[in-house]
C-alpha cells in the first residue's frame, strides 16, 4: 500500500510539474517590444515569472521599473548578458542556471545573424521557443534544428510577433474559409507610430530594401530583385480608410503562399504615417543601390538619423496599426482585417500569447506560424486570443465575389 501511494505522489507530482506557473526569459527584455512582451505574460498568465535580459544593468533596472508600474506586485527580474557575445554551449548553461520554462527572442534585428539563441535553448532543452524573427535566411537555419528540437522537448515557433505571426495564422484562417482552392494571397499592413521602438523598426525596414522579396509568382517561388519599396497602390483599413502601401519582403509572402499551395501571386507591403514617409522612402529606394541598404554602416546610420525626425511625427500622428490579409479564389475574395492602438504592445502580446499557447499545448520541433495552426481546433484558439488582446480597436473577416 505505502508503494502504490509513493508512486500515485511522484506521478502527481510530475503530472502537476508542467502546470505550475511559468519562468520565462525574454532576450531582449530592455526594448520596447521586450517590455511588452512581459507585461502581457505577467497580466494574462497568474503565477508568471519573467526574467528580462539585456547588456546594460541602468536600462535593466527601467525595465523592470515600467513592467511593474503596469504588472503590479509581479515576479520580474533583470539578467544581465549579451548573447552576441556567448557560445551556445555558455548561453545554454544561463538558461539551465535560470531554470526557465521558455525563451522568448526579440533582440533583433535578425538579419545576418545565425538563430544561437535557439540553438541554445534546444541545448538546454528549454520547453518552448518563441522569436519574432523575419529574414527568410534565419528561418532556413532554424527550421534546419527541427529534429534537435523534437530529440530536445522543445517546442519553438519563429516568427511569432504581429506581422509576421498573427498575419500567417489569419490568412489560413481565411484561406479555410474562403471554402475554394486559394488563388492569390496579399497582405498589407499600416503603423504609425512606434511607441518608442523606433530605431530597432527603422533599422529592419531598411535592411529589407537591400534584397529582392521571395514571393510566389503563377505558382512559383521567384525573387522579385526590384519589388522592394515599389509602391503597391491604396488599401483600405479598419478605421483608417484608404493608405499607401509599398512592397516589402515581409516572409509569409513566400512561406504562408507556399505552405497554402496557391496556384496564382502573393505580394506584401506596408505603409506609415505621415504620408510623406511613405514617399520619401520610395524615393530613396528608387536612388540609392540596392547593395548600400544591406550594408549595416548605411542602414543603422541611417536609422540613427532619422529616429529623431521620427519621434517628432509620432507625436503628431499618434500610434496606431493595422493589418488586411486578402486570399482569393478564381471567384471569391475572403479578406481579414485586424486593428489595434499601438504596433509595439501588440507585437509582444502576440509572442506572449505564441508562448504561453505552446507552453500549455506544446509540439516539439521548429515551426512557422502558418503550420502550426494548420488544424481547425489549434488555430481557433489562438486567433481568439491573438485578436482579442488589450489595446484590439477591430477584428472582422467579410467574402465578396
Amino acid at each position: 500500500i505505502m508503494w502504490s501511494l509513493c508512486v500515485a505522489v511522484m506521478l502527481s507530482a510530475a503530472s502537476t510539474r508542467g502546470l505550475d506557473p511559468p519562468r520565462v526569459l525574454v532576450v531582449g527584455g530592455t526594448g520596447r517590444i521586450g517590455t511588452a512582451v512581459a507585461v502581457h505574460l505577467l497580466q494574462r498568465e497568474r503565477g508568471a515569472r519573467v526574467v528580462l535580459a539585456g547588456r546594460d544593468k541602468e536600462r535593466g533596472r527601467r525595465a523592470v521599473a515600467e513592467v511593474l508600474t503596469e504588472a503590479r506586485g509581479a515576479a520580474v527580474e533583470f539578467s544581465q548578458f549579451d548573447y552576441r557575445s556567448l557560445s551556445v554551449a555558455d548561453l545554454a548553461g544561463l538558461f539551465r542556471s535560470n531554470q526557465v520554462d521558455a525563451v522568448v527572442h526579440v533582440a533583433g534585428p535578425f538579419y545576418g545573424v545565425v538563430p544561437t539563441v535557439l540553438d541554445a535553448s534546444i541545448e538546454a532543452g528549454v520547453r518552448v521557443y518563441a522569436d519574432v524573427s523575419d529574414p527568410l535566411e534565419y528561418i532556413e537555419m532554424a527550421t534546419r534544428m527541427d529534429q534537435r528540437a523534437l530529440a530536445a522537448g522543445t517546442s519553438a515557433i519563429l516568427c511569432a510577433g504581429a506581422f509576421p505571426g498573427m498575419s500567417n495564422v489569419l490568412a489560413v484562417e481565411a484561406a479555410t474559409t474562403l471554402g475554394a482552392a486559394p488563388r492569390d494571397l496579399n497582405f498589407s499592413y499600416f503603423t504609425a507610430g512606434l511607441g518608442g521602438s523606433g530605431a530597432l523598426n527603422l533599422e529592419i525596414t531598411n535592411f529589407g530594401f537591400g534584397g529582392g522579396m521571395t514571393r510566389v509568382v503563377d505558382g512559383r517561388l521567384v525573387d522579385s530583385r526590384d519589388l522592394p519599396g515599389t509602391d503597391l497602390g491604396r488599401k483600405t483599413f479598419p478605421g483608417l480608410g484608404r493608405k499607401e502601401v509599398w512592397a516589402w519582403p515581409f516572409p509569409e509572402c513566400a512561406t504562408v503562399a507556399k505552405e497554402l499551395g496557391i496556384s496564382g501571386s502573393s505580394v506584401a507591403g506596408m505603409g506609415t504615417a505621415p504620408t510623406i514617409w511613405n514617399g520619401l522612402l520610395r524615393a530613396l529606394v528608387g536612388i540609392v543601390p540596392r547593395k548600400w541598404w544591406t550594408n549595416p554602416l548605411f542602414s543603422v546610420g541611417l536609422a540613427r538619423f532619422s529616429e529623431p525626425l521620427v519621434r517628432v511625427t509620432d507625436a503628431f500622428v499618434g500610434e496606431t496599426h493595422a493589418m488586411r490579409i486578402d486570399v482569393s479564389s478564381a471567384t471569391s475574395v475572403m479578406t481579414v482585417v485586424q486593428a489595434h492602438e499601438s504596433f509595439r504592445r501588440c507585437v509582444g502580446q502576440s509572442c506572449a500569447e505564441f508562448c504561453l499557447d505552446l507552453l500549455a499545448h506544446p509540439r516539439t520541433g521548429v515551426h512557422l506560424p502558418e503550420s502550426l495552426y494548420r488544424d481547425d481546433s489549434a488555430r481557433a484558439r489562438i486567433v481568439d486570443r491573438l485578436t482579442s488582446t488589450p489595446g484590439t480597436t477591430a477584428f472582422q473577416m467579410s467574402k465578396s465575389d
